[in-house]
């Protein structure tokens, strides 16, 4: 990443596009070999109706919009629901960099962090390399869990 940091902003209804393009160009691979297809109208519909501009912000670097990262906070952790990156933007250290953010936001506060991933998506490393464990599974995610530093 040399000088050029990683930054967040809101997301806006705006956004929703970008977002969407964002989704299909990042998942598409992991939900095709998953499920066998991509069905373009339910995925958007899917996400139309998910989308919530509040709880997501979008991954700005060198001044362009680069990815996505949706999270809500509840009384006992902190849910990552979505951190997308653009794949040709990928392998450039945005990620982990946000994820270290929300990681260190929580563990602030003494909460875990939750997510799931699909099994297919090799983001599972990344995960693991900033101290998620899995938690469970189901037929196509992993669930994922990493606590606060001093709790592990």
């Amino acid at each position: 990443m040399a000088n050029a940091t990683p930054t967040l902003r809101p997301a806006t209804w705006e956004d929703a596009d970008f977002l969407y393009r964002l989704h299909r160009a990042a998942l598409k691979q992991y939900v095709e070999q998953t499920w066998g297809e991509w069905d373009e109208e339910w995925q958007q519909r899917h996400f139309r109706q998910h989308f919530h501009p509040a709880a997501c912000q979008v991954i700005t670097f060198e001044e362009q919009d680069v990815g996505v990262v949706c999270m809500v906070e509840q009384e006992a952790q902190v849910v990552l629901n979505v951190i997308e990156v653009l794949p040709e933007c990928q392998g450039r250290g945005i990620g982990t960099f946000v994820m270290q953010s929300v990681l260190r936001e929580a563990h602030l506060r003494g909460k875990p962090v939750a997510l799931q991933v699909l099994k297919v998506n090799p983001a599972r490393r990344l995960y693991e390399r900033l101290g998620f464990i899995t938690m469970g599974e189901t037929e196509t995610h992993y669930q994922m869990r990493a606590l606060p530093t001093d709790a592990a």
